[in-house]
């Protein structure tokens, strides 16, 4: 993977919806085991109800080798939104009404969670055409 690779969705992302912050990569090229790919964000307050709709009806249409979801991370407190395995919102959601310590590696066991990892990188290329050619879409039907 290039680190093209690891910014390419954000930086597409960055273009359509109004962010007041991002950390573009979704990934380390370096480290591919150091987290499960998710791209974190933040939009203005003017961008979250129709772009933003957009965004999340594009990545729930993604057909990957796994589902993808933009949800607000339950683990913010500043009201970041994340772009990555669909299943991870539950995770996330899981670790606040426990109160531990998020830890993915810990949760999924080692051997899973480096699948979900390569899964992942995997599908980024594809999951940004989709968005890319989804987006346009949708913008021209508002």
């Amino acid at each position: 993977m290039s680190q093209r690779e690891e910014k390419m969705i954000g930086k597409f992302i960055h273009e359509k919806i109004p962010i007041t912050w991002m950390r573009y990569n979704m990934f380390s090229s370096e480290d591919i085991y150091k987290n499960i790919p998710l791209l974190v964000f933040r939009v203005s307050n003017t961008s979250i109800d129709g772009k933003m709709k957009i965004l999340e009806k594009c990545v729930a249409s993604f057909e990957g080798k796994n589902a993808w979801k933009v949800f607000m991370d339950p683990l913010s407190r500043k009201g970041n939104y994340l772009l990555t395995l669909a299943f991870v919102e539950n995770m996330r959601k899981e670790c606040q009404e426990k109160k531990i310590v998020y830890n993915e590696q810990k949760y999924l066991g080692n051997d899973k969670y480096k699948w979900y990892c390569e899964q992942a990188i995997q599908d980024i290329p594809l999951l940004e055409k989709h968005i890319e050619k989804c987006f346009g879409q949708l913008e021209i039907m508002k």
